[in-house]
């Protein structure tokens, strides 16, 4: 029905935003990673979409890429898999990750989307294996690029366990009080890939921290 919607923010939440055209404004469904691409109130944005339709109900989902979509295509066409779940893992994961927890066979990382117990983890990655390689995989690292201000994550530099390991550490720091706590700067990924567990990752950085002072 629509290949993208470009108007005037007029709505942003964290799961979906309005887009104002002529005084008519799209409510549109969007991912976490989505959210965080999305500028201030007022500004004009583009975002390529996805028409839902249901018996009772028509529903946009809308995405910064069309790589996103894509995705979030290969994902709704899995059995069991819905735009809810769909929105879920992309919300949870960045592109990059998803495709190389995929062509790595990573289930239980995918475990960490809200809702995603092993065995849909395991079906999903089995039936994401051949439709991630219709995807553009030059034009996503081109457009992920762009969106870390030129610093371009290569495949061989970037590991999904140390990325969740890093996320979950911060995210125990800043329960701990030390909050926009740059992770880089006191523990390596070489140190993270030796650890068993997050634990032994916030007992080294929290004594590095204590050192420090």
């Amino acid at each position: 029905m629509f290949e993208y919607i470009l108007g005037k923010l007029a709505v942003k939440k964290i799961d979906y935003v309005a887009l104002e055209i002529n005084g008519l404004a799209y409510k549109i469904h969007i991912s976490l990673k989505t959210f965080e691409k999305i500028g201030n109130i007022g500004n004009d944005e583009k975002l390529y979409i996805f028409t839902n339709v249901k018996e009772d109900d028509i529903s946009l989902y809308g995405f910064k890429t069309q790589n996103e979509r894509e995705l979030f295509k290969a994902l709704i066409s899995i059995s069991g898999v819905g735009p809810k779940l769909a929105i879920a893992i992309l919300s949870t994961f960045n592109m990059r990750e998803i495709i190389e927890i995929v062509t790595e066979d990573e289930s239980k990382i995918f475990t960490r989307v809200p809702g995603l117990g092993i065995k849909k983890a395991q079906k999903i990655i089995l039936d994401l294996k051949d439709k991630v390689k219709k995807i553009d995989i030059s034009e996503m690292l081109e457009e992920t690029s762009n969106l870390s201000n030129g610093k371009l994550i290569t495949s061989e530099s970037f590991d999904p366990k140390i990325s969740l390991m890093k996320e979950d550490l911060k995210l125990a720091l800043e329960f701990l009080g030390y909050t926009n706590t740059d992770i880089s700067k006191w523990i390596k990924d070489s140190e993270l890939a030796q650890l068993k567990d997050i634990s032994e990752a916030i007992k080294i950085v929290l004594q590095k921290i204590q050192n420090k002072k």
